[in-house]
């Protein structure tokens, strides 16, 4: 399990490495957080982060579920009870986050007819009582399927617990070496 995990961060650190930061959109979504032309990987995903944790410390529910794509929207099942349980489950405001190591990983596929890109980005998080990590997923582009651009999902946990998410035994983010598919907000049940 421990080489899977590592082999993870390794591929994560490494598409870092090779991939460019350039956004091109030409989906025509109305959401302006993702798509300028000249917004970087770094931009939209620190875009994200100080959203949620704006949206955090106000407990702003629209804030956190505008971040969201509408298919993501459309396929979690209890969205806005997840955003309510986000709430309560964070102690006290956030006083600061920074980006977590392997963060800002993004996956680029295309050929003549069709572009998909999506970021991987992680934060820790922290109030005066408790430290916290998120994992999120986020396309930016898709030229097929506008409705996917957006946060697909933020998985959030204790910080001591952030090598759960991707420890297939725990089913948070695999099951096994397969990735579950997971939309919205996501607190895992080990608590």
């Amino acid at each position: 399990m421990y080489r899977l995990i590592r082999s993870v961060i390794i591929i994560f650190v490494s598409i870092t490495l090779i991939t460019g930061c350039k956004n091109n959109n030409e989906s025509g979504t109305s959401n302006k957080l993702f798509y300028s032309f000249w917004n970087s990987d770094q931009k939209i995903s620190d875009e994200i982060i100080e959203k949620i944790v704006d949206g955090i410390n106000y407990e702003d529910t629209d804030k956190i579920k505008n971040l969201f794509s509408v298919n993501a929207l459309e396929k979690s099942e209890s969205l806005d009870n997840d955003i309510q349980n986000l709430f309560e489950f964070i102690d006290g405001p956030i006083i600061s986050y920074e980006e977590g190591n392997g963060s800002g990983s993004s996956m680029e596929s295309s050929d003549s007819t069709y572009k998909i890109k999506f970021l991987y980005t992680c934060y820790y998080i922290s109030t005066a009582n408790e430290d916290y990590f998120i994992d999120i997923k986020t396309y930016t582009d898709d030229t097929q399927n506008a409705d996917l651009i957006g946060v697909k999902y933020l998985i959030i946990v204790k910080a001591d617990d952030m090598m759960k998410i991707y420890d297939g035994d725990e089913k948070i983010l695999f099951d096994g070496t397969e990735e579950i598919d997971r939309y919205g907000v996501v607190i895992p049940d080990i608590y």
